[in-house]
């Protein structure tokens, strides 16, 4: 009985040891992050617009423009055949946060999981009348390796799915602006490739660079075009470490 009793001890006392070491080793690696990201969305083929309703861009564009003259409405209608004639894609700022940490496998490689979320978007110009910005709100799951170069630098990558939480989009025609929600318009998920650069000043306090390319196509309209999401990362990393 005392034997039993004194091995039901040990097995205890073991396992709060190990308890304690593995809570510690996380902590350790526990890490923070934020910044801005440059977001743009790639669009890879070209479709034939079928009503004003097909696409977010004509349905905004078509809402706005019901003040306005029959000119005016000709040229937006005009500019969205093709691909749209006169369009330009721009990039849009944006911001991250997230939290992660890191499981050491040796002394030079790593795995690294992070929760972040994300803005991203684009910002869509058609013959300088009518432009639309879309920002599109995601929870980014990055699972990546790390592999330390040199003490203070380190390069990570690996793939990124997401899952998309909002999109909004603001429409403007000749001075007239309008806001409505296009969620439905873009699909749930999303997967990137990921690849970073990182720079660490001390033990607590580094930079990291990183650049997500889009996998997939996260328009949910079969008729519209490939849209793809692409961004750079540039923020700052706080580490938990003693």
């Amino acid at each position: 009985m005392k034997l039993k009793t004194v091995s039901i001890k040990v097995v205890a006392i073991a396992g709060l040891i190990l308890l304690n070491t593995s809570c510690a080793a996380f902590f350790d690696s526990l890490f923070v992050n934020g910044g801005v990201n440059l977001a743009n969305q790639t669009i890879d083929d070209e479709y034939s617009p079928d009503g004003e309703t097909i696409t977010p861009l004509l349905a905004s564009s078509a809402a706005i423009s019901q003040n306005q003259n029959a000119t005016s409405r000709n040229s937006i209608t005009g500019a969205t055949s093709g691909p749209f004639s006169g369009e330009s894609q721009d990039a849009i700022l944006g911001y991250f946060a997230g939290v992660g940490t890191t499981f050491p496998i040796n002394s030079k490689l790593a795995v690294r999981p992070e929760l972040r979320f994300t803005k991203k978007g684009s910002k869509t110009e058609i013959n300088a009348i009518a432009s639309n910005t879309t920002r599109l709100s995601y929870i980014d799951i990055p699972l990546q390796l790390e592999y330390r170069i040199k003490p203070k630098w380190s390069l990570h990558g690996g793939v990124q799915p997401s899952i998309l939480l909002g999109a909004n989009m603001k429409s403007e025609i000749n001075g007239e602006s309008s806001s409505r929600s296009v969620k439905d318009f873009y699909r749930t998920f999303d997967l990137a490739g990921t690849l970073g650069l990182g720079y660490d000043f001390n033990k607590n306090i580094g930079v990291r660079l990183g650049y997500d390319l889009g996998l997939i196509n996260v328009e949910e309209q079969p008729d519209f075009q490939k849209v793809h999401n692409r961004s750079i990362r540039l923020g700052l990393q706080y580490t938990f470490k003693d």
